[in-house]
C-alpha cells in the first residue's frame, strides 16, 4: 500500500477549498475580521494535513488542478471550486504557483498581503508580469508564480507517462510469469498484488493516461495484452463507481487473470478465422473453468483467492446467468463478475481479430454494447461505464469538419463528456501521423474563420495504421492552446 503522506482527493480539495475562502474574505474585509483570522486558520489546518515541512504545489496542466503533482479529481461536492478557481487563475494568467517550506514562518500579515496582490493583479494589463514585480519589491521569497504551460509542466506529464508505461510492461510480464508457473506447478501472487496497488494510484493520479493505455495492441501476445487492458479498463471503472482501495486492488488482480485459461488453448483455436467448430467452441467455453482452477492453485492465502476467483469464473456470463460456463449453484453475479463482463466485451470489440471481419471503433463499440443492455451487461454499470468514457472514449480516433484528423486524450469538464480535449494529428508525407497541437473542442474555433470545429465521425485506429497509446506516451505541443 503506497505511504505517501497526501490524500489528494481530499487534502487537494480542502486546500482549494480553503483558498477559495481566503480570496474571498480578503476581496471583502480587513485584516483584523474574524471570517478572515477563520479563513487563515482553515488554510494553515490543511497546509499541515498535507505536510508538515515540504512545498506545497499546485499546477494547472491541461485544465486541470494538480496539488503536490496529484490530479484532482472532479466529484459531486468539489466541481463548483474547482471550476471557480480554474477561472481565478486563469484571468491572473497564472498556471500555478508553489509555497516554499520556508512560507511557514513568514507573519500572517505577509500571507494576507499575497492574497490582495493577487486579487489586484487582474485589473492590470500583464498580471503576472505585475504581480512578479510586486513580489520583488515586497521580498516575498517564500512564494513562486508558475505562468500558464510552463515548461516545468511537461516534467509532471513526463513523470506520470513513466510510470504508467512500466507499469504496463511490469503487468505483462507478471501476466505471463505466472501462467507459465502456474500451468506447470505453482505460482506467487506477490507482484500482482504489489503491481495492483501501482495500477490503482496510477488511475486515482490520470485515469485518463490509463485509458489511452488500454488501447495497446500487440498480436503476437493478445491474451496478455488483452489481460492487461481489462485490468485497467474495470480499475477505472472501479474508481468510478467509488470502490474502496482494497476492493480496487482485488478488481486488478482480476482483470490481470481473468484470461488464465486461455493461456493453454492452441492459437489455432485463438485465431482462426470464421467461426469454430463445435468441438473447438466446447474448448473455448472451457477457459473460465480451467483459469478458476488455476487461481486456486496460486500460492495466495485462501482470503485473497475467494476474493478473486468469481469474477474470472463469471466474466462470460450474462445478467440471467446464460453464456459460459454453464452453472447450477450461482443465482446471480458478483460485482466483479459484472464490470469483468463489461469491459472484457469493450476491449475485445475494438480490437482486431481474425474471426470478425472488422473491429469496432470504440464510439460504435458502445452503442453496440448498449443495444444488449440487459440481456448482455448489467444496466446500471454499462450506463456507468459509458458515461466514464464520454461520448467518444478516450483513445479514440476522430474526424473532424475541418477534415483534421484528432485523437481523444482527455475530457477535462468530467460533467460532460461530449466535447473533448483531442490531439490533431499530421500526416508525416511517410505513410504515417505524427502528434501535432492539443485542441479543446469545447472552446477551439476552426483557425481565420471563427466558426467550431466539430466532430464527423469516428474512425477505426487500425485501418490507418495507427497505434493510439503512441501518442498517449509522447509529449504534446501546446501551441495553439
Amino acid at each position: 500500500m503506497s505511504d505517501r503522506p497526501i490524500k489528494p482527493k481530499l487534502s487537494g480539495t480542502q486546500l482549494l477549498r480553503a483558498l477559495y475562502h481566503l480570496f474571498n474574505a480578503v476581496r471583502l474585509h480587513q485584516d483584523n475580521n474574524q471570517l478572515i483570522k477563520d479563513c487563515l486558520t482553515q488554510f494553515n489546518d490543511v497546509i499541515s494535513e498535507i505536510s508538515a515541512d515540504e512545498d506545497i504545489t499546485i499546477r494547472i496542466w491541461r485544465g486541470r488542478f494538480h496539488i503536490q503533482g496529484e490530479r484532482l479529481l472532479y466529484r459531486r461536492d468539489n466541481y463548483t471550486i474547482i471550476n471557480e478557481m480554474l477561472d481565478y487563475f486563469s484571468r491572473r494568467g497564472l498556471g500555478g504557483l508553489c509555497l516554499f517550506a520556508t512560507f511557514r514562518n513568514t507573519r500572517p500579515e505577509n500571507l494576507l498581503a499575497l492574497v490582495r496582490l493577487l486579487n489586484e493583479s487582474a485589473k492590470h494589463d500583464e498580471p503576472l508580469d505585475w504581480l512578479n514585480e510586486q513580489l520583488d519589491d515586497s521580498g516575498f521569497s517564500w512564494v513562486e508564480l508558475y505562468k500558464v504551460q510552463d515548461e516545468k509542466d511537461s516534467t509532471l506529464d513526463s513523470h506520470h507517462k513513466e510510470m504508467a508505461w512500466n507499469t504496463y510492461l511490469t503487468a505483462m510480464n507478471v501476466v505471463k510469469e505466472v501462467a507459465e508457473k502456474v500451468s506447470g506447478g505453482v505460482a506467487g501472487v506477490r507482484k500482482a498484488r504489489r503491481l495492483a496497488q501501482t495500477i490503482v494510484d496510477l488511475v486515482h493520479e490520470d485515469y485518463s493516461l490509463m485509458l489511452g493505455l488500454a488501447t495497446i495492441r500487440d498480436y503476437d501476445d493478445y491474451t496478455y495484452t488483452h489481460s492487461v487492458n481489462v485490468s485497467f479498463f474495470a480499475t477505472c471503472l472501479g474508481r468510478y463507481v467509488g470502490l474502496s482501495q482494497i476492493f480496487l486492488e482485488h478488481l486488478a488482480v482480476c482483470g490481470l487473470f481473468h484470461d488464465l485459461g486461455k493461456v493453454g488453448v492452441s492459437k489455432e483455436i485463438l485465431l482462426k478465422p470464421g467461426g469454430l467448430n463445435s468441438e473447438e467452441w466446447d474448448t473455448m467455453r472451457r477457459h473460465p473453468l480451467i483459469g478458476t482452477r488455476k487461481i486456486l492453485r496460486l500460492q495466495a492465502p485462501h482470503s485473497l483467492k475467494s476474493r478473486i476467483i468469481l469474477g474470472p469464473f463469471e466474466h462470460h456470463l450474462n445478467p440471467d446467468l446464460t453464456g459460459y460456463p454453464k452453472t447450477h449453484f450461482m443465482k446471480q453475479i458478483s460485482l466483479f463478475g459484472k464490470i469483468l463482463r463489461i469491459v472484457d466485451v469493450f476491449e475485445a470489440l475494438t480490437a482486431e481479430r481474425s474471426y470478425r471481419p472488422r473491429s469496432y471503433s470504440p464510439d460504435e463499440a458502445l452503442q453496440q454494447m448498449w443495444s444488449e443492455r440487459g440481456r448482455s451487461f448489467d444496466v446500471p454499470l454499462l450506463k456507468s461505464f459509458i458515461n466514464m468514457m464520454g461520448v467518444y472514449p478516450i483513445g479514440s480516433l476522430l474526424e473532424l469538419n475541418t477534415g483534421e484528423i484528432g485523437l481523444v486524450m482527455d475530457y477535462p469538464d468530467e460533467s460532460k463528456k461530449t466535447l473533448p480535449l483531442i490531439m490533431l494529428l499530421n500526416a508525416d508525407r511517410k505513410g504515417g501521423y505524427i502528434s501535432g497541437e492539443l485542441v479543446n473542442l469545447a472552446d477551439q474555433v476552426i483557425p481565420g474563420d471563427g466558426s467550431p470545429r466539430t466532430i464527423v465521425k469516428g474512425l477505426h485506429a487500425s485501418k490507418l495504421g495507427i497505434q493510439p497509446s503512441h501518442y498517449f506516451l509522447q509529449e504534446p505541443k501546446l501551441t495553439g492552446m
